[in-house]
């Protein structure tokens, strides 16, 4: 579907062009499948701000093809404010920028985001930064969280530019329409070729801080496939089916195999823990279809190919 910007507004604006092989539907239909919130279906309803073909639209109205569908939001639209200090100490490697998001590559030892209000040292801080002078939906661009990884995880995440943006990859994470893809060195070698570790994951009830496998807990599944091992450590590829906190970490530390370098969940001692987001497949936003795009960032420097330990 072709997206049109208009720049000469203050407020995000937003033109779509009924593609040729569109089938017939309505617009909350359309918008449905766009996995607009229903928040902001309900906003752009209640305001009268849908125009098609320069008209305003009840979500009942039925859009063909050659239609030109547009609306418009307001800052206010959105609970999800930005408020993160720009911090222009350090440049981020920004892997790809479209109009609605960027991929980062994230330094293993980096907070994702602040905790308090006047913390800069963090991810979202830096980006904020990089981010100005750049435009998202003819409005000023701002970073927002759409996921996150652990402090002493490194690679690709996926940062949002503006509000509506958040929403529609937060439901494509909870689709499972995002694929990202792990590398990770664990202790001892995995005799498999592959598997999968389905345990439940729950809050330790000792430190808040970690997670434990408990089947009173939220369903957890992930999925490995071995690569090699060297000296007593097996590197391994992992795919994630859900995502909860410490996953790959708790699963692979359940099963008698910890991540080197994790000191939280009994790992051997590393410089940093051995575990990166090397890929993430996102599909294209504002379309019904699954075609998408695969991210892939160079495995940083202080993560071994080889891995043999004193």
């Amino acid at each position: 579907m072709e997206i049109l910007s208009n720049t000469k507004n203050s407020r995000p604006q937003y033109s779509f062009i009924i593609p040729n092989n569109f089938v017939s539907k309505s617009v909350k239909e359309l918008l449905t499948g766009l996995l607009f919130p229903r928040s902001i279906r309900g906003l752009l309803r209640q305001k009268k701000r849908l125009l098609l073909n320069g008209r305003n639209i009840p979500t009942s109205e039925l859009v063909s093809p050659g239609d030109k569908l547009s609306f418009s939001l307001e800052t206010s639209d959105f609970s999800k404010g930005q408020n993160y200090l720009p911090n222009n100490d350090r440049r981020l490697r920004i892997l790809s920028e479209k109009e609605d998001y960027l991929l980062v590559d994230k330094p293993a030892g980096m907070k994702m985001h602040p905790h308090s209000p006047n913390e800069t040292d963090t991810l979202l801080n830096y980006v904020e930064a990089q981010l100005k002078g750049h435009l998202s939906r003819s409005c000023p661009a701002h970073a927002f969280m759409v996921h996150r990884i652990d402090r002493d995880t490194s690679g690709v995440v996926i940062i949002a530019k503006n509000p509506l943006a958040v929403g529609i990859l937060d439901q494509l994470l909870a689709k499972k329409r995002i694929k990202r893809t792990y590398l990770a060195w664990v202790s001892g070698n995995l005799e498999n070729k592959k598997g999968s570790i389905d345990q439940a994951i729950a809050v330790d009830p000792i430190n808040p801080y970690k997670r434990i496998v408990d089947q009173a807990g939220q369903k957890a599944v992930t999925h490995w496939t071995k690569i090699h091992t060297v000296y007593q450590n097996t590197l391994v590829r992992v795919s994630l089916e859900t995502g909860r906190t410490h996953q790959i970490r708790v699963h692979f530390a359940a099963i008698g195999h910890p991540i080197v370098g994790d000191h939280l969940y009994n790992g051997s001692p590393y410089s940093r823990l051995l575990l990166h987001s090397a890929t993430i497949e996102i599909p294209e936003l504002f379309s019904e279809s699954r075609q998408g795009r695969t991210i892939t960032t160079a495995i940083p420097k202080d993560f071994p190919r080889q891995l043999k330990l004193d």
